[in-house]
């Protein structure tokens, strides 16, 4: 299933949007479109895992490959101010995930971000500094324009001979 990566210019905010079950192919296809387009780096984020989302095909090692992936990106940017990553995870199936990814991680060291999760777009909102305007034009996605998608495409199923 996709993972979306949306942008709204006015607020200067990435959304990236988690849905069904994501590979680590798409994971790695948002790092590498990350690595084409540095301008992206900067800007804070909020990630959702949507209901119905997980990780559940992707090793945990992987995932500390992925983070280092990250830092090397995030090293030669110079950063006025520390970047603001939050999470929202509406799926229970993609919490383990969601916390390796965050737990123990010197995010704010490695990728000059502080990283953090909350329960609510109201509080991830909140935190980002956003009004409750802003936050709902985030929740209802509007003014924010999708800039990539990343899908694995099943493999094609073969015709049964007769």
């Amino acid at each position: 299933m996709p993972v979306v990566m949306r942008h709204n210019e006015s607020l200067e905010l990435n959304l990236a949007e988690y849905l069904g079950s994501v590979t680590y192919g798409e994971l790695k296809a948002v790092a590498e479109f990350l690595a084409a387009n540095p301008s992206f780096l900067k800007r804070d984020c909020l990630s959702v895992a949507y209901p119905g989302c997980d990780f559940d095909s992707i090793d945990l090692a992987a995932l500390d490959e992925l983070f280092g992936g990250y830092a090397q990106l995030y090293a030669p940017i110079n950063f006025q101010i520390i970047r603001r990553s939050a999470w929202v995870c509406l799926s229970p199936a993609a919490q383990r995930y969601i916390d390796y990814w965050i737990v123990g991680r010197d995010a704010r060291g490695a990728m000059s971000t502080t990283l953090r999760q909350f329960p609510t777009h109201e509080e991830a909102g909140d935190w980002l500094v956003l009004s409750e305007a802003e936050t709902l034009a985030l929740q209802t996605r509007a003014g924010f324009d999708v800039v990539v998608r990343f899908e694995d495409k099943p493999p094609a199923v073969a015709a049964h001979a007769r």
